[in-house]
């Protein structure tokens, strides 16, 4: 005698299966999008973060660059004959001029080395035969130092990156992914007063700069970061009534590309060795 089949099913059916499958995929979308989401709020915050130790970086390399320029070995020489006339590397100093201005994103500047472990923004010890053991002398002259070996360092920007170069050497990258760079130059024509009369982008050929404003506009190097949200820094480029905050601070019309995280950091500097 065969058993009677059990009317009882086991197992489910596909109805069920079809709503475990659906309910499943709506769970797994939410994480996705919770993955995706995490993802991209950590790249934004690695881009901003990037942005912020370069723009911290690049304004503490030129205000210490700037804090060296128009060092004398002796304090009691004048700075016409502490600097005299110049022409170096496409540095044109005129007498007694510690900073000039090249173009827009270029400066030199020029300063006497401390002692024999001065380097300039390259690393380099200086490279001169001057007997640098001693300061000066009492009758005020540079017995002990030749001014034909004052450290001369230009300071610009290039292909996204701040770089300096020092002459007979090639220029270096200092600080990476910077779109734009700015100087404003506090000016007098006196060589003998020390105050800053007024801020020029463009001083005169015998103005004698005595303090810098600069900012810089960094860029991240990450892709894609601002979900489709155009930064108020740059101009918009389909709108001319649209000025960014780059152009307003700077004149220099600059378009963003699509995506990039930008950032911009000032600061300023007095040129501490030509101001009381």
């Amino acid at each position: 005698m065969f058993p009677i089949p059990s009317r009882n099913q086991r197992g489910l059916s596909l109805v069920e299966l079809m709503v475990a499958m659906a309910l499943s995929s709506f769970l797994i979308l939410g994480v996705t999008q919770i993955y995706l989401d995490n993802k991209r709020n950590y790249l934004y915050q690695q881009g901003q973060g990037e942005n912020v130790e370069n723009g911290r970086f690049a304004l503490m390399l030129i205000s210490e660059r700037l804090a060296k320029a128009g060092y004398r070995r002796n304090p009691a020489l004048t700075m016409d004959i502490a600097f005299p006339a110049q022409s170096v590397d496409g540095c044109a100093f005129k007498e007694g001029q510690a900073v000039i201005r090249v173009d827009d994103a270029t400066l030199c500047l020029r300063y006497q080395p401390r002692d024999e472990n001065e380097t300039n923004c390259l690393g380099n010890t200086f490279p001169g035969s001057s007997d640098l053991s001693k300061p000066y002398d009492s009758d005020t002259t540079q017995a002990h130092f030749n001014t034909s070996e004052i450290m001369v360092e230009k300071i610009f920007l290039d292909g996204g990156a701040l770089k300096c170069k020092v002459p007979d050497q090639t220029a270096q990258e200092l600080v990476s992914n910077i779109a734009g760079l700015y100087f404003d130059y506090g000016v007098n024509s006196d060589l003998y007063t020390l105050k800053v009369n007024s801020y020029t982008t463009t001083p005169g050929p015998g103005d004698i700069i005595r303090a810098l404003r600069y900012s810089t506009l960094l860029v991240a190097s990450t892709n894609n970061l601002t979900q489709g949200v155009e930064s108020k820094i740059c101009s918009n480029p389909n709108n001319d009534d649209e000025i960014g905050d780059w152009e307003k601070l700077t004149g220099q019309t600059l378009t963003c590309e699509s995506g990039k995280l930008y950032q911009m950091v000032s600061s300023s500097s007095t040129l501490r060795n030509l101001m009381p």
